[in-house]
């Protein structure tokens, strides 16, 4: 990535920088949490994806036949309904993915449907501001993943992307959160502490090279990852289900998502 300075080095918010290896500007901002590390803002050239999750509407796409610039789809089991996606309220808008957990092993998730828009070697840099509500009987994934091993079908167990670069939570495991690279099937995990259910600020940044991956998570980088790392083509998705003990509605609060990725040519 962009050589970022540090805050005594540069001990203001806002930093605009030419990045040399992608021939791009960028804008960087500080996280508003923890250590107060940099993030990515906004770049040009540049390819990007952002929703506020304003309400539901996008993820309904895959359900009712809309098509959106940036049109979200979603599967589960049992199939998606209306009941799935609630208006969260909140400032800034934001979108409740309910599954709602008849069974064990239910599951609900939204993602770029057969959109996989992005390498590691386009350098992506994704930001979540999200939270899962329930955190018993319960798993969440977010972040990019590749489509061999995905969970698509409805009636389907549960199984893990074979590739990609996410945060998952599963309390068929423990109460711990993991920041998890994968490649086909082989995987780097680093234990990054107990779930935070306040709506937290979650940042993957992969360097210019596409060697190197850093999670960060209310502005303190907790994981840096240079092994494992996916070579496919990956798209964003959101996902949760329920566990064992956990057959009953659980919640997954999203507010804001952008993925920021080099422009691999197409200028």
């Amino acid at each position: 990535m962009t050589n970022i300075p540090t805050a005594a080095q540069y001990p203001k918010d806002v930093l605009f920088v030419w990045n040399d290896t992608n021939q791009r500007r960028e804008i960087w901002h500080r996280c508003g949490r923890g250590d107060r590390d940099w993030v990515l803002l906004h770049a040009w050239p540049c390819r990007k994806i952002l929703e506020s999750f304003i309400g539901p509407l996008q993820a309904f796409a895959g359900l009712v036949g809309l098509q959106l610039d940036n049109s979200w789809a979603c599967n589960g089991d049992p199939a998606p309904a209306a009941g799935n996606f609630i208006d969260a309220n909140g400032i800034g808008g934001g979108l409740i993915l309910r599954c709602l957990g008849a069974a064990v092993d239910d599951w609900i998730a939204f993602h770029t449907g057969a959109n996989y828009p992005v390498t590691i070697e386009q350098s992506p840099h994704l930001h979540a501001t999200l939270g899962l509500i329930d955190i018993t009987g319960v798993y969440g994934l977010v972040g990019l993943v590749g489509a061999v091993g995905l969970e698509t079908g409805n009636g389907a167990a549960w199984t893990r992307p074979d590739d990609g670069i996410w945060i998952e939570y599963d309390t068929d495991i423990d109460t711990q959160m993991r920041f998890v690279t994968r490649r086909d099937g082989v995987e780097s995990s680093t234990n990054i502490g107990v779930l935070v259910t306040d709506h937290p600020s979650f940042n993957m940044r992969v360097n210019d090279a596409g060697t190197q991956v850093e999670a960060i998570f209310n502005g303190t980088i907790v994981a840096t990852h240079i092994t494992n790392l996916p070579t496919i083509q990956l798209k964003p998705l959101f996902m949760e289900g329920s566990r064992a003990g956990g057959a009953v509605t659980k919640e997954y609060h999203c507010h804001d998502f952008r993925l920021i990725f080099d422009h691999g040519g197409l200028f």
